[in-house]
């Protein structure tokens, strides 16, 4: 089976679409170049919510996120 990888790199893009990834596992890169995987958990109108591979609660705002990927199936 193939996979497809999903990118939003423009601000509007990632607001309107990340309330429909609710639950699935994304990569966020930050404008400083770090890169933190995990599950999305909650989006507001101003920050995300995801709990990382160690169960951490971590959350941030958008004006903080540069890129969103993740692999979907093809």
């Amino acid at each position: 089976m193939s996979t497809r990888q999903l990118r939003l790199s423009d601000a509007d893009q990632i607001q309107k679409n990340l309330t429909r990834l609710v639950g699935k596992k994304i990569n966020i890169v930050l404008k400083d170049d770090t890169v933190v995987f995990g599950e999305l958990k909650k989006v507001n109108t101003s920050e995300i919510l995801i709990i990382n591979t160690r169960l951490k609660k971590m959350s941030y705002s958008f004006d903080r996120i540069a890129e969103v990927y993740l692999d979907t199936n093809a």
